[in-house]
């Protein structure tokens, strides 16, 4: 009986939890295109994490880089914010291309061709890791990793460039299933939050498992992204 309830705890505990990891996007501007032709692709760059990423697109197109600064990043934060980086850009241009719209992800300091194109560009305005032992051991939120970036999509065309798209996003572990609370040292708790976390995996069924939450973070701000493109081609009747 004890158990029964102790389970039915957990489920509960497991479904509040499932949607309570953040995800956020807010848009700043749009203007109009150049062309109301579309565009016949979409360059997609890995996010700015430092200023010395900024100076390798800077001599490219004129892009408001805000809130940059690497003062005190360590390696390893940068080794994972680089990675973040170019994971959204590969998976910001599958998923484009997947709906429809040519995209690639090329490397910064690298030009855009083609007579009209759209630029996706941005930086890390915040990236934590959160503490991973907190999560694993505790879950439920604890050790909560975030992910803060500012996107700019800009229009380049044979009659010049302009930025038609301006957007912030937002993603933080949460409480998101998967997310590395079902280790050894989540089991090794042995105590009802280890528990409970094990009851998040459970209770999302069918639910991507992340191994980290930085992947997670990746696929929510990938996903905040394609999204807000997406709507400006709806937006302009670009869509097909």
């Amino acid at each position: 009986m004890k158990s029964k309830i102790l389970s039915r705890i957990y489920a509960l505990l497991a479904l509040a939890a499932f949607g309570c990891a953040g995800a956020q996007v807010a848009q700043q501007s749009s203007a109009a295109p150049i062309s109301a032709t579309p565009p016949t692709a979409v360059v997609v760059y890995p996010f700015a994490v430092n200023a010395a990423d900024v100076s390798l697109n800077s001599g490219i197109f004129q892009v408001a880089y805000r809130n940059m600064s690497g003062e005190d990043q360590s390696a390893q934060q940068l080794d994972i914010a680089h990675q973040s980086a170019q994971n959204i850009c590969v998976q910001v241009g599958a998923n484009l291309t997947q709906k429809g719209i040519t995209a690639t992800c090329l490397q910064r300091g690298v030009p855009p061709t083609g007579n009209n194109v759209l630029i996706l560009d941005g930086q890390f305005t915040d990236i934590n890791e959160g503490n991973r032992l907190r999560r694993m051991v505790i879950g439920l939120g604890s050790g909560q990793s975030t992910l803060d970036s500012v996107v700019q999509v800009i229009q380049k065309t044979n009659q010049g460039s302009t930025e038609i798209l301006d957007f912030s996003t937002h993603a933080d572990s949460g409480y998101m299933p998967g997310a590395g609370v079902t280790g050894p040292a989540g089991a090794a708790a042995g105590g009802a939050a280890a528990a409970a976390s094990l009851a998040v995996n459970v209770a999302a069924g069918g639910v991507k498992s992340y191994t980290s939450s930085t992947g997670y973070l990746v696929d929510k701000t990938s996903d905040q992204v394609v999204q807000m493109l997406m709507n400006y081609y709806n937006r302009q009747g670009w869509s097909s």
